[in-house]
């Protein structure tokens, strides 16, 4: 394929040359954390050195495009990226999709709806919600003054970042194997009902947390809430501040993320592409799903 028409992978050493494409938005703190090499990733661009594109992959499924696609050319390397090098390791890796995170504009929807030959594409908007401390504390000091029921209880555990099956793993993956976070586990008479953990994506003292209450049964009942607040507890000690995402559509936890205390900040879409005719069962394909 002649160079001119895809996109570079970028080392290590050359990651600060699309850093810039990513500070400031709260919602790129994954791509700052695999610019900074806290979490596994690739990085590519349309040049070495003063790039217009680029695109940070975090391992799994996330990506986050940013830059210029107003020339046909950049729209081309992204698109021939798309089909040449993710769709290949999508295949290897036996993953069923992946997803893009864009700024909201009608050139990245355009671009990123075009009909690409096996692939189809969903397209949904997310955000993010900031911490605020001082909500977070008066709800944690009216929930001190219940004590937890007899068969309730929570402990800390620690889980790991990679998730990923060792035959699928690449060499730049194997330093991040024992690579662990801390969550927040939730049990009833010793039954796991809820699990709130630091999903591995961090940057000074900022980092996502996710947030599952598993059974139907055991939904509506608090759990989630005594999850998130215990594990913000735990870090807001190490000094450490969450983030909180979620689709539009997920009204159960934005109303979550309100009564913790976060406040939305800022809203974007992602673009979900799905390999059509995989058959691959996503529980099974994706450990990283969100």
């Amino acid at each position: 394929m002649n160079e001119l028409n895809k996109l570079l992978e970028l080392q290590p050493e050359n990651f600060a040359a699309v850093y810039d494409f990513y500070a400031g938005k709260k919602h790129h703190l994954p791509a700052l954390s695999v610019l900074l090499e806290n979490y596994p990733g690739r990085v590519f661009a349309d040049h070495m050195e003063a790039p217009a594109l680029a695109v940070v992959w975090a391992t799994g499924r996330w990506m986050y495009a940013a830059g210029d696609i107003s020339s046909e050319n950049n729209r081309l390397k992204l698109m021939t990226f798309l089909q040449t090098v993710v769709v290949p390791d999508c295949q290897q890796r036996q993953e069923n999709g992946f997803e893009i995170y864009t700024e909201d504009s009608d050139s990245w929807t355009e671009l990123l709806t075009l009909e690409i030959a096996g692939l189809s594409v969903d397209r949904h908007m997310e955000s993010v919600y900031e911490f605020n401390s001082e909500r977070f504390i008066q709800l944690r000091n009216r929930r001190a003054a219940i004590p937890l029921e007899g068969d309730l209880s929570v402990t800390y555990e620690e889980f790991p970042v990679l998730a990923l099956p060792e035959h699928y793993r690449s060499a730049r993956e194997d330093r991040f194997v024992g690579l662990t976070a801390s969550g927040a586990v939730v049990k009833v008479r010793d039954k796991v009902v809820s699990i709130c953990k630091n999903n591995g994506f961090g940057v000074n003292n900022r980092y996502f947390i996710d947030v599952d209450t598993y059974a139907e049964s055991e939904r509506g009942k608090g759990y989630a809430t005594l999850a998130a607040a215990s594990l913000i507890s735990y870090y807001l000690d190490q000094g450490m501040l969450p983030l909180w995402e979620t689709t539009h559509e997920n009204m159960a936890s934005h109303k979550l993320a309100l009564r913790l205390g976060f406040e939305p900040v800022e809203s974007y879409p992602v673009f979900a592409f799905a390999m059509e005719g995989s058959g691959i069962d996503e529980e099974v394909s994706n450990p990283y799903s969100r």
